[in-house]
């Protein structure tokens, strides 16, 4: 037989030949579905379709690396929520000492100007100058001197708190500002400065009654006692309600802190007569200047100045001395120039140094200034004007005002 013939490897070959094709025939036909899904084939009569699912097929996805995820920021606390502050309104100033009022009603009622003596000598110690804004101190005749008190601003209070808490002894008369005396034609002009101010005096010649507006008198409780004259706190009830607007008084400017240059002046003395001299002492705690005043006995020693219903030494911030023309009419009754004039000459005595100053009221505004006419300020609180004769002379080394009287 040909299959025996064959050579041990001839028929080793044939074996392997027939076994392939022996596979070859039991593999089943490739599929023509596409990938993807299960597709229903067409029937045929009786026939049920097969359906082919493709088997999935599974890829690896590449492992992940285990990484920190930062913590997601964490939102502030809230901050507290602050309660607003109000803020403080300003305080109402006086214009007229440029400190604050308690009540800024008070500026809206009228400027109070009091005539007060300062001779006979008797008249002395006076009440209330230490709750005035203002006093002008002026030349009345026959070496003599007279105060014009301007009260302005919380006044009635402080001397309602005088009287309910520190009234000094000896001094219940029933007036709280006083002796109060007769008028003189320099208050117009004062009181011009303070427009819509009220005048207050016990009587006044005929002659100078004539020329003064705004004013009332007071009389005597004694007709056997020139000092009996008084204004009671009652007195000053009829001042209340609104009459004025402040902002027309605030032609001085007041700075706590005091212009450059000046001199030393720890003491001044003005000599309006030899019976009738004025000392300002400085005290440096007050930083203020304590005034002084003979006797009228011819010594020319002096003497603290009190105020009757406190019985404390009279204190103020400032004194200022000013030069102006003066007049004789009469031997007591004098015209002074002192409104609507410009450039005169003055002296400013504040924080124990005296400035050279310059003072004017050309539109019926007083106001202090230098050479260059620039404000100079005064401290704030309580003014002494001291006004003297264009021939008075002033002393700056040994710290003296001398009145002259005006050739006549």
């Amino acid at each position: 037989m040909v299959f025996q013939s064959l050579s041990k490897v001839g028929r080793i070959r044939i074996l392997l030949f027939v076994t392939i094709l022996m596979l070859s025939g039991c593999a089943s036909p490739p599929s023509e579905d596409p990938p993807g899904g299960t597709v229903q084939r067409s029937q045929g009569e009786g026939e049920v379709a097969q359906m082919s699912t493709p088997s999935a097929t599974f890829t690896a996805l590449p492992s992940l690396t285990s990484t920190s995820i930062p913590p997601s920021p964490t939102a502030p606390p809230p901050s507290p929520t602050s309660t607003p502050t109000k803020t403080p309104e300003p305080k109402a100033i006086n214009p007229l000492t440029g400190q604050p009022v308690q009540d800024p009603a008070t500026l809206c009622q009228r400027p109070l100007l009091v005539s007060v003596s300062n001779f006979p000598v008797s008249s002395r110690p006076q009440a209330g100058l230490s709750a005035a804004a203002q006093v002008w101190e002026t030349f009345i005749g026959e070496g003599m001197t007279r105060l014009l008190t301007v009260f302005y601003g919380d006044y009635i209070q402080d001397l309602e708190e005088i009287i309910n808490n520190r009234l000094a002894e000896g001094s219940e008369e029933g007036f709280v500002i006083g002796p109060v005396r007769s008028g003189r034609v320099v208050y117009e002009d004062i009181k011009t400065l303070f427009q819509g101010g009220r005048l207050i005096t016990a009587g006044a010649s005929s002659d100078v009654a004539a020329q003064l507006t705004g004013r009332s008198s007071v009389y005597s409780s004694n007709p056997d006692d020139i000092n009996s004259a008084g204004v009671a706190v009652g007195d000053l009830a009829g001042d209340s309600g609104c009459h004025v607007d402040p902002s027309q008084y605030t032609t001085l400017v007041f700075d706590p802190v005091p212009p450059s240059g000046g001199e030393e002046a720890r003491f001044v003395r003005i000599v309006y007569n030899h019976l009738n001299q004025i000392g300002w002492e400085y005290d440096p705690e007050l930083v203020a200047y304590l005034r002084f005043q003979d006797k009228a006995d011819g010594t020319g020693e002096l003497y603290p100045a009190t105020d009757r219903l406190t019985g404390e030494q009279l204190a103020f911030d400032n004194v200022v001395v000013m030069w102006a023309q003066h007049r004789f009419v009469t031997p007591t009754i004098i015209e002074m120039e002192l409104v609507y004039v410009w450039d005169q000459k003055g002296l400013l005595f504040r924080d124990g140094k005296v400035f050279d100053v310059r003072w004017s009221t050309r539109r019926g505004e007083l106001v202090l200034h230098d050479d260059d006419g620039n404000p100079i300020p005064l401290k704030p609180g309580s003014t002494f004007f001291e006004v003297v004769s264009w021939q008075s002379t002033w002393y700056p080394q040994s710290m003296i005002v001398r009145y002259h009287n005006p050739p006549r």
